[in-house]
């Protein structure tokens, strides 16, 4: 970075840049056009990330860790955050909350373009759904329901936050419920059809804010 480059500037530049490739997506955002929305000349962009591509792989750390703390404080402020059920629920809404990183487990190409298709973009979004070994060590703290295969269950938690990311596209929004509500239904879903039989919450929302935390700071390294 410059001698003399004010400290703000990247997180200015970075936040300019989400606007227009979400509006816009990635192919039809210009360099010129991310340094004319923040406000900067051309040249400053380049001196931090030297091609679009590098500027975008910034983006999505940057996009990484503002879903992350948004999560982490959804749960932190929940008295009931250590259940799954509620842990799942924040999720969904800490994604539908941010357009890039939502476009990026949809691998919605109007967003993300040719990136997408030259980039492994699951090494961004692998761990923050529930993994199997999450899945694994909740079963084991009776937060999850253990007569099913952490796979199964992986699997269907894939499945439903694919679908809450993506329904947009098939039912119109005007006959759509409240995001709230739909992301409470899917709650008491969880709940009902795959919680355990008890399990320490306190317990659970330690750990979760633990490995959230532990996300933060790999990001942070990055």
């Amino acid at each position: 970075m410059a001698a003399n480059f004010p400290k703000d500037r990247p997180t200015r530049i970075l936040n300019a840049a989400s606007r227009l490739i979400v509006h816009y997506g990635f192919d039809k955002t210009t360099m010129e056009d991310i340094a004319r929305e923040a406000g900067v000349s051309k040249g400053s962009l380049y001196l931090v990330w030297s091609s679009k591509d590098q500027l975008f792989e910034a983006l999505l750390g940057h996009e990484m860790r503002r879903l992350l703390l948004d999560l982490r404080s959804r749960i932190e402020q929940d008295p009931n955050g250590g259940q799954i059920a509620n842990q799942y629920q924040h999720t969904l809404l800490a994604l539908q909350n941010n357009p890039l990183i939502c476009a990026l487990y949809t691998c919605d190409s109007r967003v993300l373009g040719d990136f997408v298709r030259r980039q492994d973009v699951s090494r961004y979004t692998d761990r923050l759904l529930l993994g199997r070994d999450s899945v694994k060590q909740m079963q084991a703290a009776g937060l999850l329901r253990d007569d099913l295969r952490p796979e199964a269950i992986t699997y269907l938690f894939s499945m439903i936050a694919l679908g809450f990311m993506n329904v947009g596209t098939i039912v119109p929004e005007s006959e759509a419920p409240p995001l709230a509500e739909t992301a409470a239904a899917v709650s008491a879903l969880v709940e009902r059809g795959l919680g355990g039989p008890g399990g320490d919450s306190t317990a659970g929302k330690e750990a979760t804010i633990k490995m959230i935390d532990f996300m933060l700071e790999q990001w942070e390294a990055k």
